[in-house]
């Protein structure tokens, strides 16, 4: 192309894309629903899935597409199936995605399995912790295998309530709030298998809890940790009694 061509055919492909973000962006804040309205069931407030569709669709990296709910999924492609299990007895075994596609009543099924056990309301859940789990049972050869779901969604006032309890180490801005981690057991695998198949995903947060014998994944910033509440009290006990010689 001819130099004095090429500047002004940059300077439309620069607008174009200006243009895009702007409509993507004017459409996200007509449909998203309020801060308030974010922990309240589905059923209530169907924006939030007219949201999740934008924001996939507009093909975000790593991730699938999301269907439109009157479009049938291909059934070429690898099928990425979980099966999992609450503590309480109760199962889902369900096909969320094939190839590159997410399929939305799956979806919906899911978030909807991974309510917060403590007030009944749902959160749609970012499809990638989906995919995580999918892809960390199948670097241990265990695609079939059920996972044991310890925490899923939990809404604000749950997750205070767990800080105030003292009971867990439920993080102040947890990604479980935002829906995008779960607590995990998987029977028969160990639980530092299941942390070193997680990390070397690099995809999100893994913490590893090896007296509970349980790791939590999310797909927040990359980072790890391990928490061992015994080495915890020690260290206090340690610093307390250094602190009593100093005080005699």
């Amino acid at each position: 192309m001819p130099l004095h061509l090429a500047a002004p055919f940059r300077r439309l492909a620069a607008h174009r894309q200006v243009l895009t973000l702007a409509a993507v962006t004017a459409v996200l804040l007509a449909v998203a629903p309020t801060a308030s309205a974010r922990t309240i069931p589905r059923h209530k407030h169907p924006r939030i899935h007219a949201v999740r569709n934008i924001l996939l669709n507009v093909g975000l990296p790593g991730i699938g597409l999301l269907l439109d709910d009157d479009d049938v999924p291909a059934e070429d492609g690898q099928k990425y199936e979980l099966k999992l299990v609450r503590q309480g007895g109760e199962i889902i075994d369900v096909v969320y995605r094939v190839g590159d596609t997410y399929i939305p009543d799956a979806l919906n099924q899911l978030s909807e399995f991974l309510h917060d056990t403590h007030n009944e309301e749902v959160k749609d859940y970012d499809p990638r912790t989906f995919d995580v789990l999918h892809t960390m049972l199948a670097k241990l050869g265990r695609s079939t295998s059920a996972i044991e779901i310890l925490s899923a969604y939990r809404t604000q006032e749950t997750n205070d309530a767990l800080r105030a309890s003292g009971t867990t180490n439920a993080a102040e801005h947890s990604q479980h709030i935002e829906a995008k981690a779960i607590d995990i057991r998987v029977p028969g695998v160990p639980a530092a298998q299941l942390r070193d198949a997680a990390l070397s995903l690099n995809a999100g947060g893994v913490g590893y809890y090896p007296k509970s014998q349980f790791i939590h994944v999310d797909t927040g910033p990359v980072r790890e940790w391990t928490f061992a509440p015994h080495k915890v009290r020690a260290r206090s006990k340690a610093r307390a009694k250094h602190s009593r010689h100093r005080r005699a």
